[in-house]
Order: structure tokens, then sequence, then C-alpha cells
């Protein structure tokens, strides 16, 4: 379980929910699914200013869908600091257990809640051997398959039109972020708060914790009337870049961190379709698209 704690007085009833394969706790239900339950006993974050503590990265990052300078900071025993712009300062324990916002920037509850489902998270995920992806998600043929891209390419269009062409056998499982456990036989754990998403359309609470991770596809969308939708496979290397290069706050990622998940990466490329998808804008030809992410797995 990971507990998070984002004030000094919020007390210990809160909520519990499914969280890729595994629980996190908040004062606050953070997303549809949470059921009542006490905070877990967890350690606590030091204080921050104390012990030496080891730039990792210092730059430009997305936070809240806008640019932000973003500092990670790692301590000889594993804990993980990272600090925005505004202030907002997050300790990470070591085995990923706790993550803990030791310092408020002044934002208001529902901007704090999103930003510590970020790069605070996915680096406590990380810890565990579990890494976010930036992509949309559909399951069909008994497996996800993974739609990777930049904000704005259309990854969670195409993913929701998933759900009204019945004739693929496809629907949507996730809309913005997909848990990933990379490994030779790399599993999707849907399980996880997609704030863009009603309740209604989020991934089941009691549905399966992991799904077989079938494939990834990097889209690149052109303009509305070009050539008909071209997928191009990629070879083991390719394929490992293109899983670092989805994956959340990786720039973040200490050197111990970075390097168990470029192995793991190259470990699910050598047995997981990937592949780079060109289609055409316009929603008039999503289930061409989408029949071509399907087959993907062939």
């Amino acid at each position: 379980m990971i507990a998070l704690r984002l004030a000094p007085d919020e007390g210990d009833e809160g909520f519990v929910l499914p969280l890729a394969a595994d629980e996190l706790w908040a004062a606050a239900a953070v997303a549809a699914g949470a059921r009542a339950a006490r905070r877990p006993p967890v350690a606590r974050a030091p204080d921050a200013a104390a012990g030496e503590w080891r730039l990792v990265y210092d730059g430009p990052g997305i936070d809240l869908g806008r640019p932000r300078r973003v500092v990670a900071r790692v301590a000889a025993s594993g804990e993980r600091l990272v600090e925005f712009d505004d202030g907002e300062l997050y300790w990470i324990a070591a085995d990923g257990g706790a993550i803990e916002r030791v310092a408020s920037g002044g934002g208001e509850a529902a901007a704090v809640r999103e930003r510590a489902l970020g790069a605070p998270l996915a680096l406590a995920l990380a810890a565990r051997g579990v890494h976010l992806l930036h992509a949309s998600a559909v399951v069909a043929r008994g497996g996800v398959i993974a739609l990777a891209a930049g904000s704005g390419v259309g990854k969670s269009t195409l993913a929701a039109a998933a759900n009204r062409l019945p004739d693929l056998a496809a629907r949507r499982v996730a809309d913005d972020v997909l848990p990933v456990r990379l490994a030779s036989e790399p599993l999707a754990l849907p399980h996880f708060p997609q704030l863009k998403l009603a309740a209604a359309e989020a991934y089941p609470s009691a549905a399966p914790a992991s799904v077989p991770l079938a494939a990834l596809v990097e889209l690149d969308r052109g303009e509305p009337g070009g050539p008909p939708p071209r997928l191009e496979r990629l070879r083991p290397a390719a394929a490992a870049l293109a899983l670092a290069r989805a994956t959340v706050a990786a720039r973040l990622f200490d050197p111990a961190l970075l390097a168990s998940h470029l192995e793991a990466c190259a470990a699910a490329a050598s047995r997981l379709p990937v592949a780079r998808l060109t289609y055409p804008g316009g929603d008039d030809r999503l289930g061409e698209v989408l029949a071509q992410v399907v087959r993907v797995t062939d």
C-alpha cells in the first residue's frame, strides 16, 4: 500500500482505492471505487533540510498541464524529494510506501491532489517496479494496447472511440495514464485515477488488477484527408526507446532507478510488439485507425 499525506492535520481516517495492482490510501477519496479505511502505519518524512540530498534533475517539466521548473533529489537511503517552482515539496519513501507533502505551494485542494498523483506518485511506483506510461489504452483480444503520444495528438479521442465501435470488440481502459510492469512478460495494471474521466467511465474497481500488455503503439497524427493509416513495427532497440520515452517522470529517476527502468524496457521490448502508427486526422476515420491498432498484435 502507498499512503499519501497532503496535510499534517489530516488525521488517520480516510479512503483506500485500488492502484496499479496495489492500493493507495488518502484522506480524501481521490477517485471512484474508494472505501473508508484508516491510515496504515508508515514512515514519516524527515526534516527535508537535514541530511545530504544529491541533485538528480533541475529543469523544465509538465505539471498540472503546463510547463514548470521541477527539481528532484535523492538521499543515500533511497528517499526522494520532488520540488516545484512554487515551493511545494514532496517526500517519497525509499520503498515507495509513503508520499508526504512537506511544504505547500498554496494551491487549492484539487490541484494539490492532481499534482501528488503526478511526479511524486510516479516515483513511488517506480521504486516498486511499476511505471506510468503517458498513454491511453484499449483492451482487445484479451490484452491491453497502450496508445502513447504527447498531449493533443489524439490518444484520448482514439481510445474513447473504441467504446462507440462495437464491431472492433475493443474498449477503453485508460484515458491518459497507464501503469505497467515491464519485464519479459509485460503487464498492464489499469487501476489508476483517470482525472479527466467521469466516475462511470473509469476502469471498474472490481475489474482484474492486471491484464497482459499486448502492445504499445506510438501515435503520429497528420492532417485530415491524408494517406491511409500506416503501421510500422519497431525493432527491439527502437521499441525499448519508445517505452522509455512514454514513461512519466523518467527524467526525475536517479541513476539506480533509471538503470532498473531501462533494463525493464529492454526486457519488455524483446517480447512486446511496439509500433508507430501514422494516421490522418479527422473523426471520420477513427474506425479505420483503431482497426490498425488492434492488428498490431497479429
